[in-house]
């Protein structure tokens, strides 16, 4: 096991670099001019002699060998050029709109594990049945249906028909003595002894939330229904069978812990998953985030906001899925990355 999370560990690397290496070449297949029009947007663009200090700042009349190096230097120091959709730097708007989705991620995570992986242990137990029928269909339809199609039907009803519900975001502008520490809502209001500012994020928070838990949590209902069933016909549960143990405490006992596992290896997928739906889902609900963002910046052909973003959530995904690979070695440690050679 402990060798398994070492290579892990020094995969991790040349994941990164292969990653940078991607970003740079379709950065760079744009052509210095079109380069040169970007990075001279914002305050950089009004300065004496701007397009000549770029040109050497970026290395843009640099071989393509040199003009990678330039700009991980320039990356490592946080310089990812000025975002035309932001209307700041972008490594500054991604600093400032990363958190709020992340709020968003997390919270829809949590009752996506827990319940759908409840609810699959669940129909499991009485494969065929009526709770395995129902929330069989359920689970297909909401799989099957994308997340600006939900999106627009969870805001059509929950707003426009019933207006119940708000959409967007808290104005916290408008806050007196309000403090950003971390730019994610939920937490700084913590920070700042505000309360009740906390319950009204969630309130802003509830439709997003609930449009990417019906999408995922059909996925994970799916995965988890998948590994109980298997795991039930294991002979070790047999054993358990024979000795007189109930169902209800072989599920608890045996079964769950082991289906767990397959839910932990398509961690890293269902995260990528939502942070493309993050994309449609803040739009939709007019939420400021990564997603809003990278939104805008496209529409805009914002190329350095949208590499820099990109660039942001591969280095996020790669972490997560590090983290969901060590977990899952944890879980199983006979798990190897490759078979062991002999002697």
């Amino acid at each position: 096991m402990t060798a398994y999370i070492l290579r892990r560990l020094i995969s991790v690397p040349l994941t990164v670099i292969g990653v940078t290496l991607i970003v740079f070449c379709v950065i760079w297949s744009l052509g210095p001019n079109v380069l040169l029009n970007a990075y001279m947007t914002g305050n950089t663009g009004r300065a004496p002699n701007a397009a000549e200090r770029i040109i050497e700042k970026y290395g843009l009349d640099e071989p393509a060998i040199t003009r990678y190096f330039i700009w991980i230097s320039n990356t490592l120091r946080g310089d990812l050029g000025y975002s035309m959709a932001g209307r700041m730097d972008v490594s500054e708007a991604i600093l400032q709109m990363l958190p709020s989705s992340l709020e968003l991620i997390f919270l829809s995570l949590i009752p996506i594990v827990l319940i759908g992986s409840r609810l699959g242990l669940r129909a499991a137990m009485n494969p065929n049945g009526p709770v395995d029928s129902v929330f069989g269909f359920l689970s297909t339809v909401g799989w099957a249906t994308p997340d600006f199609i939900l999106g627009l039907l969870i805001l059509t009803g929950g707003f426009v028909f019933f207006k119940w519900l708000p959409i967007g975001g808290l104005k916290l502008v408008a806050i007196k003595d309000w403090k950003d520490y971390t730019y994610s809502t939920l937490i700084d209001s913590i920070l700042n002894g505000r309360i009740g500012i906390f319950f009204d994020q969630l309130v802003f928070l509830l439709e997003p939330v609930l449009t990417l838990f019906l999408v995922n949590s059909a996925y994970i209902y799916q995965i988890s229904r998948a590994g109980a069933l298997e795991v039930k016909h294991a002979d070790y549960i047999r054993t358990a069978r024979s000795k007189g143990l109930s169902e209800r405490e072989i599920m608890l006992k045996h079964v769950r812990k082991n289906a767990m596992i397959p839910v932990l290896t398509v961690g890293g997928e269902l995260f990528a998953s939502m942070v493309t739906g993050v994309v449609f889902v803040e739009t939709i609900f007019a939420r400021t985030g990564i997603g809003s963002l990278i939104a805008d910046a496209a529409l805009m052909f914002d190329v350095l906001t949208l590499s820099g973003c990109i660039l942001v959530i591969s280095i996020f995904m790669i972490t997560v899925n590090l983290l969901v690979d060590i977990a899952y070695s944890l879980v199983n440690p006979k798990v190897t990355l490759w078979k062991e050679l002999p002697g």
